[in-house]
C-alpha cells in the first residue's frame, strides 16, 4: 500500500510546494464560505422549500437562474479550444486547459443548482435514469449535461497528454476532435435545449418564443468566453506571469465584442416586440422589468452596451480593458438570467391571483454564494494538480 501512496503523496507535495500564504488564506476562506453556505442545504432537505421565497405560483427561483448562467459559461468556455484546434490560434494555448477546467466546473455547478432546486439530490437523479421519457425536454437536457461532462472529461484527458509531451497520433487527433466537437454539442445540444425548456411554455409570454434558444446561445458565448478571459487576466495580475500576447488580447476583445453585439441585438428586439405587441402579459412583463426589477434590468441593458463600447476602442482590447469589459459582461448576463427566470413567472396566469411575489431568502442566497465559493476553491486546487501548458510546456501540433 505504501508503494502506491508514496508517489501520490510526493506528487501532491510537489504541486502545492512554494505557494505563498495568500494562496492558502484564499483557499481556506473560499472553503469555509462554501461549506457554510452549502450547509443551509441541509435545512432544505429537512424542512423543504418553505425556507425559500419560492411558492406553488413561483416554483423556480435563483437556483434555476444559476443553472442557466452556469450552463452558459460552460458552453461558452469551449470557444478557447475551438480557437486553438480549429482556427490555429496558438496564442491561446497557455489557457487551453484552464478553459476546459472552467467549463467542467461550471457544468458541475449547474447540476448542483438543479439538485438544490429539486430539494433532494436523489430525487433529481431520477431524471434521466428512472424517469426516462425521451419526449421530455427535462430528459433531453439532463442527458445532454452528462454527455457534455463526458466530452469535457475526454478533452481534458487528451489535452493533458499533449501538454506532457510526445503524444501518439491518436491522442493528437482525439484532442483536436474533442475540442472542436465540444462547441456544437455545447451550443446546440446542451444550451439550445436548455432554452427550449422555457420556449415551449405557451402560458408564459416572456418565454414562449422560438428565438429564446438562440438568445441562450449568444449569451452563453459572451458569458463563457468572458469568464475564461476574466480568470486569465486575474491569474496574470496575481502571478505576475503573462499568459497571452497583446495580439491575443486584441483578438479576444474583438471576439467578445461580436458575441456581445449578437446578444444585445436579441435583447433590444425582444423588448421592442414585447412592447409593440401590447399584449396584457407583455405589458405586465415590461411593468415588472421597469419596476421591481429595474436594477437587474438596468444592469442587463446598461452594462452590456458599456462593455461593448469599451471593446470597440483599441485601448479596450488590452489586458486592463479586457478585465473591465469581462466583469461588466458577466454582471450583465447574470442579471439577464435573473430577469428571464423570475420576471417570466411573476405575470399571473389568472388576474384573480393578483400580483405575485418572489424574493430570495437568506438560506437561498447563502447556498448560491456557497456554490460560487466552492467553484473558486475547486479551480484553485485543480490548476495545481493538473498539468498546464504554461507550466509544463506544450508539445506543439
Amino acid at each position: 500500500m505504501s508503494t502506491i501512496m508514496n508517489p501520490i503523496i510526493q506528487y501532491l507535495t510537489g504541486c502545492f510546494k512554494g505557494l505563498g500564504k495568500g494562496y492558502y488564506i484564499t483557499l481556506a476562506l473560499t472553503l469555509v464560505i462554501g461549506l457554510s453556505g452549502l450547509s443551509n442545504a441541509l435545512g432544505f432537505f429537512e424542512h423543504g422549500h418553505g425556507l425559500s421565497g419560492m411558492s406553488d405560483m413561483v416554483p423556480w427561483g435563483i437556483y434555476i437562474s444559476a443553472l442557466a448562467f452556469f450552463i452558459g459559461t460552460s458552453a461558452g468556455a469551449t470557444m478557447i479550444g475551438l480557437q486553438i484546434h480549429a482556427f490555429g490560434k496558438h496564442e491561446y494555448h497557455a489557457i487551453g486547459t484552464r478553459a476546459i477546467i472552467l467549463a467542467l466546473l461550471s457544468i458541475v455547478a449547474a447540476m448542483t443548482s438543479v439538485m438544490l432546486d429539486v430539494g433532494n439530490p436523489f430525487r433529481a437523479m431520477k431524471i434521466p435514469f428512472l424517469l426516462n421519457n425521451p419526449t421530455s425536454m427535462f430528459f433531453i437536457s439532463s442527458s445532454s449535461y452528462m454527455g457534455f461532462m463526458t466530452i469535457l472529461g475526454l478533452e481534458l484527458y487528451f489535452t493533458i497528454k499533449l501538454t506532457l509531451g510526445k503524444p501518439s497520433d491518436f491522442e493528437r487527433k482525439m484532442a483536436k476532435f474533442m475540442a472542436i466537437f465540444a462547441v456544437p454539442y455545447a451550443l446546440i445540444v446542451v444550451h439550445s435545449f436548455t432554452g427550449t425548456i422555457f420556449g415551449v411554455v405557451k402560458a408564459r409570454e416572456m418565454w414562449n418564443t422560438p428565438l429564446i434558444p438562440v438568445h441562450f446561445v449568444t449569451s452563453a458565448l459572451a458569458s463563457g468566453f468572458a469568464l475564461v478571459m476574466l480568470v486569465t487576466v486575474l491569474t496574470v495580475l496575481i502571478s505576475k506571469k503573462e499568459l497571452l500576447s497583446k495580439e491575443a488580447y486584441n483578438h479576444a476583445g474583438w471576439l467578445l465584442a461580436f458575441f456581445l453585439m449578437m446578444t444585445l441585438f436579441l435583447d433590444v428586439f425582444d423588448y421592442i416586440i414585447l412592447l409593440y405587441n401590447s399584449t396584457h402579459e407583455g405589458l405586465e412583463v415590461w411593468h415588472l422589468l421597469t419596476g421591481r426589477y429595474i436594477i437587474t434590468f438596468a444592469m442587463n441593458m446598461g452594462l452590456m452596451p458599456l462593455a461593448l463600447l469599451i471593446l470597440l476602442f483599441k485601448a479596450g482590447r488590452t489586458r486592463n480593458g479586457i478585465l473591465i469589459s469581462t466583469i461588466l459582461t458577466i454582471l450583465a448576463i447574470g442579471a439577464y438570467r435573473i430577469n428571464i427566470i423570475s420576471v417570466g413567472q411573476l405575470v399571473p396566469l389568472y388576474e384573480e391571483l393578483g400580483e405575485l411575489e418572489y424574493l430570495p431568502t437568506f438560506p437561498e442566497v447563502a447556498i448560491l454564494v456557497g456554490i460560487f465559493s466552492m467553484l473558486i476553491f475547486a479551480y484553485m486546487v485543480l490548476i495545481k494538480l493538473i498539468p498546464l501548458e504554461d507550466e509544463y510546456g506544450l508539445d506543439s501540433d
